[in-house]
């Protein structure tokens, strides 16, 4: 009536060896799962970083387009004055960076003679594989 001990002697490794697949298949998943994670953290954080950074640079092109004990606004020649060299002084923090800062006008609006600007900074960092760039614009009027 009950099954003889020889025929069932196989079974146990079917099983053990079933288990250590499974096992090694999920652990193999998790180790993938973190790697995916720390990338895309990585990737968060540079894009934190630069986004602070085009946000620095833009600031630092309004105190160059208003001055403070300026008596009259020409934003027109500070605004071919400016550039990339501008935001040396703020890039010289931010490791692994690189800033492009423009300054164009985009004409004049007819309802009350304005003469607008808009002033890009544009700011990528990391390298290889991990590069985040991230653009900021104001508009100025004159």
């Amino acid at each position: 009536m009950f099954p003889r001990r020889k025929k069932q002697a196989g079974n146990l490794y079917i099983v053990a060896i079933f288990v250590i697949m499974v096992m090694g298949f999920l652990a193999a998943a998790l180790t993938r799962m973190e790697w995916s994670n720390q990338d895309s953290l990585s990737r968060e954080l540079l894009g934190t970083k630069a986004w602070f950074a085009a946000n620095s640079v833009n600031e630092k092109a309004m105190t160059l387009l208003y001055p403070l004990n300026a008596t009259s606004s020409a934003v027109s020649s500070a605004c071919t004055a400016l550039g990339s060299s501008s935001a040396a002084g703020i890039m010289a923090s931010y490791d692994q960076c690189s800033v492009v800062t423009t300054c164009q006008s985009e004409g004049t609006l007819s309802i009350n003679n304005a003469t607008y600007y808009r002033v890009e900074s544009a700011v990528t960092c990391g390298s290889g594989n991990f590069k985040v760039r991230r653009v900021q614009d104001i508009w100025v009027k004159e």
